[in-house]
């Protein structure tokens, strides 16, 4: 797409329904846009979304706004992506991908103190994952740690916050996290033959 093409982030939140990226999408499309990314989830019935976009020249935050909030119930907030910033998703700070997941019984805090652990040490937390099941609390950060860290270090220090606070954590590289929590699908052979 043209350089001289403006380009928003825009979030939308609204009660889930069926359609309703059906109806996003659409609305863009009516203003000619080009959606270079977008993330999608749930959570407790809410639905929401963010979608970073390109524009014909002209179009306005309050326009796609607008156009979005007329195309289904909901409540969208647009804002300028701003030329300086790169297309390709970055985290803000270098380092290596790792993931830590975090087990154990439901209670207040556990989040806000993992992640004040991390903010203090300089880790950017790319993507974050929570469910509580039959008062089971399970979080999933997925994290860019810099170089300049010990993993080993950060992972004990990881343990010393998470024990007092009654949960489990795990520390992994991005990859052996992926290899060894993805699925792999057969398809099983028609009797009768040998391989």
């Amino acid at each position: 797409m043209s350089a001289d093409r403006p380009r928003y982030v825009i979030t939308v939140l609204a009660r889930d329904r069926t359609a309703i990226i059906a109806d996003v999408t659409g609305s863009l499309y009516e203003l000619d846009a080009n959606l270079d990314a977008l993330s999608q989830t749930v959570v407790w019935g809410w639905f929401t979304m963010i979608v970073c976009a390109s524009y014909p020249p002209g179009t306005t935050a309050d326009q796609i706004r607008e156009t979005v909030e007329q195309s289904c119930d909901c409540t969208a907030t647009v804002l300028p992506f701003g030329d300086d910033t790169p297309i390709a998703p970055s985290s803000p700070v270098a380092g290596e991908p790792l993931v830590a997941t975090v087990v154990g019984e439901d209670r207040p805090g556990i989040v806000c103190r993992l992640t004040r652990c991390l903010a203090d040490r300089g880790i950017n937390i790319d993507d974050v994952w929570n469910e509580v099941h039959e008062g089971r609390f399970v979080v999933i950060f997925r994290l860019t740690v810099p170089r300049s860290i010990d993993t080993k270090a950060l992972r004990y220090e990881l343990r010393q916050a998470a024990e007092p606070l009654g949960v489990h954590i795990t520390l992994q590289h991005q990859d052996i996290f992926t290899a060894t929590n993805s699925l792999s699908v057969h398809t099983p052979r028609p009797k009768g033959r040998t391989p």
